[in-house]
């Protein structure tokens, strides 16, 4: 297996902590054999601006793209991550397409077993189950081939570039915008695979630990 892959992620000012620590960390350490780049999608960001111009060890292939707020209408803000993931999908040159938040990570073999999956049965999207962790304790895990609302997240999404022709992120006010981008695939003719077998993806907090208290 070869081929640029390209891994999106949508992030703000406020989330550098974890963007620097956890999530550019883990894209770096996959296990993919081809290269991987990493298209982070920020809100006017001065501070990562800086740090891509000067530091040194920046990973070659991992671009920003900071977008203004235009946007964010009340309404399509509450789509949480659909918009940047929208323009990320647009600016991918991958062949291979991911998807990936700020305060999460992948492990190493992540990208490869679901472009396995997606060349061994000729699908166009590969959904893999996520584990949830909140404050650092695993919580549960989410996906199963049902494709079903609630049964699956963002991050264990993936697709062939092509496949966003037929249908990328929406922004319609509601959340789920990953369970709309998959069921408007499948509208549209695509064929989906689930990449069954433990976590590659760990998702970190968010809605789930405002849940859990």
């Amino acid at each position: 297996m070869t081929g640029l892959v390209s891994i999106v992620t949508p992030t703000k000012p406020d989330r550098m902590g974890v963007l620097l620590e956890r999530c550019i960390p883990s894209v770096a350490k996959l296990d993919w054999p081809g290269e991987v780049e990493h298209v982070i999608v920020s809100d006017r960001n001065p501070e990562l601006r800086q740090l891509v111009r000067t530091a040194h060890d920046w990973p070659e292939w991992t671009r920003l793209v900071e977008i203004n707020d235009t946007w964010r209408d009340g309404t399509r803000e509450k789509s949480v991550g659909a918009v940047p993931w929208h323009v990320g999908s647009l600016l991918a040159l991958g062949e291979w397409v991911g998807f990936l938040g700020d305060d999460d990570e992948y492990l190493p073999e992540h990208v490869t077993q679901h472009v396995a999956a997606m060349q061994q049965t000729g699908s166009d999207f590969s959904v893999s189950p996520v584990q949830f962790v909140i404050r650092g304790q695993p919580w549960m895990v989410i996906g199963d081939a049902t494709f079903a609302h609630g049964h699956l997240d963002a991050i264990g999404i993936m697709c062939r570039a092509e496949t966003l022709r037929a249908a990328s992120w929406t922004a319609t006010g509601e959340d789920a915008a990953d369970w709309r981008l998959v069921r408007d695939w499948q509208q549209a003719g695509k064929r989906g695979v689930f990449a069954a077998g433990p976590p590659t993806a760990l998702h970190h907090d968010g809605w789930a630990a405002a849940m859990s208290r």
